[in-house]
């Protein structure tokens, strides 16, 4: 086994100093016999400590398979998900030493889509050290997507609709996955027959149109009051617009409920 740097400087150290004290030519037998005592004794104790030297390493291919490991855990698969995970090669040079207890991973992806991301290992037992590690995660799950191109303003159907297996790690917005959140949304913009519904391409639908008819509700308690009024403004579900009341010639505010209902604030 061959001894590792360190420990072969200082054995050459040691033996340089020994032979340079006196000529050979000069030395006493005892001194003779006592020096190569002290080499082999110094041999036998190096050797002895390297397999323990050796053995208080963590290879480095140990914790890359580790945090694979850990990782594939973490982004657990689905029948609808595919995951490819390639941890980033380390510096050869660095030396960490074993734990004496359960190592602690953290995965510090805040989105859960994977990417170009970083797990922190740390040891708390022993030497201790941490150390944060590339890796790039690949998610590829199965979602909705657009079937077919759709224009600027179309409410969003199931002819619309088809699904795929698509790598979401590239996704950079907020998406919605499934078809029950995309239905009945409005186009904000045109999109592309295979791409993904991002949030901030869809909005809910217009539910009331400027100048038309509507439905006022008023609450008090248990008690709804209903009347007839006038939109002055275009209004989605959940939006606040201005409606005239047809009996009083009112001005108010309320909120769009539904398609031609508006609940007075």
């Amino acid at each position: 086994m061959e001894l590792p740097s360190f420990y072969r400087t200082f054995l050459r150290n040691i033996f340089r100093h020994m032979q340079s004290d006196m000529p050979m030519n000069k030395k006493q037998p005892s001194q003779i016999r006592l020096a190569n005592s002290l080499k082999s004794g110094l041999l036998i104790l190096l050797c002895s400590l390297v397999p323990f030297a050796s053995a208080e390493i963590y290879p480095l291919n140990d914790l890359k398979q580790d945090i694979v490991n850990f990782l594939t855990a973490e982004y657990k698969q689905t029948p609808h998900q595919r995951i490819e995970i390639n941890v980033s090669n380390l510096d050869s040079r660095l030396r960490l030493a074993r734990c004496t207890d359960s190592m602690e991973f953290i995965n510090q992806d805040h989105t859960g889509l994977g990417g170009n991301i970083s797990v922190k290992v740390q040891c708390d037992g022993g030497k201790i050290w941490s150390i944060h590690v590339p890796a790039q995660v690949t998610i590829y799950r199965e979602i909705t997507i657009a079937g077919r191109d759709i224009m600027r303003g179309e409410v969003i159907g199931h002819a619309h609709l088809t699904s795929s297996l698509v790598n979401v790690s590239n996704i950079r917005q907020a998406f919605l996955p499934d078809a029950k959140l995309v239905i009945g949304k409005e186009a904000k913009r045109n999109i592309g027959k295979g791409e993904p519904f991002r949030e901030t391409l869809l909005d809910a639908p217009t539910a009331v149109k400027r100048g038309e008819l509507v439905t006022l509700e008023s609450l008090a308690g248990s008690i709804k009051v209903s009347s007839s009024g006038t939109a002055m403004a275009n209004g989605r579900i959940g939006q606040k617009i201005r409606v005239r009341n047809n009996s009083s010639d009112r001005v108010i505010s309320g909120i769009v409920i539904s398609r031609g209902l508006v609940q007075t604030l």
